[in-house]
């Protein structure tokens, strides 16, 4: 190839980077972009999010046109979010113990791992279809446990047809300790429901969050705040009663 050829192409591949870089993070250095991963595993899914954005930012974008986001070899989708955040997301079949999340930049991988051990989770109380009044109280259990200081939040709520029967939110965060008790008369019914007779279709959640350190493997390392989210959630539904 001619000198005037080669001075062409690299000019048109400039090009192709500048028009890609409006509200990307084309030409941000890796030193300059914090990645927050999530894996969300609800025991029918397990959804992994990848968010990048510039130090400072709330606002998480997408690169060049022609880089690529894997994690453990899979290739991540870039999804635009309605409040405008881009994200990188794929669902996997099984939790990890440890999550590779490759970005190719321009031909140059750059590479992080995290060990996530979280155990599994299961909510052992109420029973599955339980009838539970809301004059008592609510006992729920749930293993394994990590014991204090380790923390789960517990919610009780329900949505039934795009409405609510219980309202407001019961959202209590307690030590994991392996069972929590649900004052009575905690729960009450949503306005214009008639506390004596309303009986609502509910679920009670509880929820374990673990944020873990992204270590470098290979290229350039991303910002020092990088890191996993690993979130364990499960419900269990049950009828709530007067």
């Amino acid at each position: 190839m001619s000198a005037r050829a080669l001075a062409l192409a690299g000019a048109l591949a400039g090009l192709a980077c500048t028009i890609d870089t409006s509200g990307t993070l084309c030409a941000d250095p890796n030193a300059e972009i914090v990645l927050t991963a999530r894996v969300d595993d609800t025991g029918t899914n397990v959804r992994v999010e990848l968010a990048f954005a510039a130090v400072g930012s709330s606002i998480s974008r997408g690169f060049c046109v022609d880089d690529t986001v894997e994690v453990n070899g899979q290739v991540a989708a870039a999804v635009r979010k309605p409040s405008g955040n881009t994200v990188f997301a794929l669902n996997l079949a099984e939790p990890a113990t440890t999550y590779t999340i490759a970005v190719t930049r321009e031909e140059e991988r750059h590479e992080v791992q995290v060990t996530a051990d979280a155990p599994p989770l299961a909510i052992n109380a109420p029973a599955n279809g339980a009838s539970i009044s809301r004059a008592s109280p609510l006992s729920v259990a749930w293993s394994p446990f990590l014991g204090e200081p380790a923390a789960v939040v517990v919610i009780v709520q329900d949505e039934i047809g795009g409405g609510s029967c219980l309202d407001p939110l019961y959202r209590a965060e307690v030590a994991d300790v392996g069972a929590h008790s649900v004052p009575a008369g905690a729960l009450s019914v949503a306005s214009g429901l008639l506390e004596d007779k309303a009986s609502c279709a509910a679920f009670v959640e509880v929820y374990r969050e673990e944020v873990l350190p992204l270590v470098s493997r290979a290229g350039e390392p991303f910002h020092a705040d990088s890191r996993l989210i690993a979130a364990t959630e499960r419900t269990i539904d049950f009828t709530s009663t007067p």
